[in-house]
Parts: C-alpha cells; structure tokens; sequence
C-alpha cells in the first residue's frame, strides 16, 4: 500500500471514528425529528447565497489572474472554479480542486503548438495559492474582530488569543514577503523561489489589493449570513454577531488535514461551539450536516460541468 493510500485510509478512518462518536452520544430519535421539522426554504435560499458566494471568489480569482497574464473569458474561470470545488468534494484532502484550478488555467491558456508547461502552470499555482492566502486571511481577521468585539461569547482563552495570533501572524508575512522574496532570489536551489517571485509582484498593487480584500469581506458575511439561515431551518434564532464567530472558527477547524474534507471535524466543531450558546447536540450535529450538504449541491454543479465539458480550452 502506497504512503498517499495509507494516509487516506486514516482520514476516512478519523471522520468515520468522529461521526460514530457524536452519534452515539445524541438522542438519534431527536435527531431525526430535528431534521424532519427543518424548514426548506430557508435551506434553499441558502444554497442559493452560497452560490453567489462562490461567484464572488472567482471574480477576486479572475482579478489576480490578470497581472500574471491569464486573459480568459469570465465564463472559463468560473468552469474551471466550479470544477475545483466539485473535485474538493470528492478528492482525499482539501487542495484537490486547488489542483484542478492550476491544471485547466495553465492548459487552458497555452497556445495550440506550445508544449511548455512550466511557466503557465507556475502562473497558474501563484494565482491560487494568493487566493486561497487573501481568502484565509481575511476569515482569520475576521474571527478576531469579532472575538474583540463580542466578548459576552465565552470561548477558551486558546481559541480567542490563538485566532487573534494568527491573524497578526497572517499580516506580519504578508509585509515580510518582499524581503523574504529578495533572499530567495539569492538561492537557486530553493524550490520556492518562482512561487514567490510571483506572488511578490501583487506587493506593490494597492488598490488590486484592497479590492480582493473587500470581495473577501463580503463573501465571508454572506457565508455568515448563510448560519443565520441555516439556524431558521433548524428553528433557531442565532445571534448574527455569533456567527461571525460561529462559521470562521468552524472553516478553520475544518481545514486541519486530519479527515477526510472535514467531515467529522465539521460536525465537532459546531458542536462545541453551539453548545458554548446552549444549542443541544442533535441540532448542533445537524446543523453541521445542513452546512456539509450547501456545499455538496453547490460543488455537483461542477460536477455536471466536468461531466459535460469536452475539452479544458476555451471555445474562442
């Protein structure tokens, strides 16, 4: 057995081992009452704001692609996004569909005869890899304004200074990156070398900047806003100021690489952190599960895209 099938094995392993155990320790009875009374509309309109979430992120993708040298049509990115959050889903890990952004950009905006890979597909790395940082970032600073802002939650104090830390850790390597761009030019052995070189020629764009910052900022209060919605489905009336706490803490929670796309972790982190506002362990759990499916039915609409799609060019 290979060491990436072994490591798979023991994700699938942790998020089944978690799920049993949060099972096992709910009323399932309760449970499913709780699921069936849900409200779908709200659970609707909520799938709806996720998917205008996630057109948001590929216009903030499209945005940095442009100063590397990618010019495809709008439609293209949102294919090749769309398809990377399908293969999120149903890949071992949370890069998969970062993978398969990197692929169809790069192949995607090769010439017919050229045979090249490298610079297209080092391009194509820089431009997702600074919008998954912008985007992580702006979750991080996120979480600790509102831990600052809303002190009455009780959280443990390594949640509330390790959040704050990360978030000034995140802004402190933004502003070394220049330097640490300069000592690398120094290293021609250091793989890192080019990848930096490119996301080091965002530096000196401001106004690019700010800009994917405020579209961050607003996709991540829409995904907040999503929890209020799934919270009236679930016959809940969350605090939106909690949710500003509830859905960043819970995202980053879920992208630690020890299950499988977060599933178990998902659920475990709702459940601690809807149990610190007295919500019970069954609505919690489901909770978690309506969270999971969003996603889902938002990522099989890339999957119908990959199903349908015959070649990974655009069509001009």
């Amino acid at each position: 057995m290979s060491r990436r099938s072994v490591v798979v094995f023991l994700k699938v392993a942790v998020s089944l081992a978690l799920l049993l155990f949060f099972f096992s320790r709910i009323d399932l009875a309760m449970f499913l009452r709780t699921v069936a009374a849900a409200s779908p509309s709200y659970f609707i309109i909520g799938v709806l704001a996720y998917l205008v979430g996630q057109v948001i992120k590929c216009y903030r993708w499209v945005l940095l692609a442009r100063p590397l040298g990618f010019a495809l049509p709008f439609k293209e990115y949102l294919s090749f996004y769309l398809m990377g959050m399908f293969f999120n889903l149903f890949t071992p890990g949370m890069v998969g569909g970062d993978v398969g952004r990197v692929f169809y950009l790069a192949r995607g905006s090769m010439k017919v005869d050229e045979k090249d890979w490298k610079a297209p597909a080092t391009a194509a790395l820089v431009t997702v890899a600074v919008d998954r940082a912008i985007g992580l970032a702006v979750l991080v600073w996120i979480a600790s304004v509102a831990l600052v802002a809303f002190p009455v939650y009780a959280l443990p104090s390594i949640i509330r200074y390790g959040t704050i830390s990360l978030a000034l850790g995140s802004f402190l390597g933004w502003m070394l990156l220049p330097v640490l761009n300069r000592y690398l030019r120094l290293d021609d052995r250091s793989r890192w070398k080019s990848l930096l070189a490119g996301a080091a020629r965002y530096c000196g764009q401001g106004k690019l900047m700010l800009l994917t910052i405020l579209l961050s900022l607003v996709v991540h209060t829409i995904q907040a806003g999503i929890q209020v919605l799934l919270g009236f489905t679930l016959q809940l009336n969350l605090p939106w100021s909690y949710c500003f706490i509830l859905y960043p803490l819970v995202d980053l929670f879920t992208a630690l690489p020890i299950s499988l796309n977060g599933i178990g972790l998902r659920e475990g982190g709702y459940l601690f952190l809807l149990d610190r506002i007295d919500v019970g362990s069954e609505r919690a759990i489901a909770f978690g599960l309506l969270w999971f499916f969003t996603a889902v039915i938002n990522s099989l609409i890339g999957g119908v895209i990959f199903a349908l799609r015959k070649d990974t060019r655009p069509s001009w």
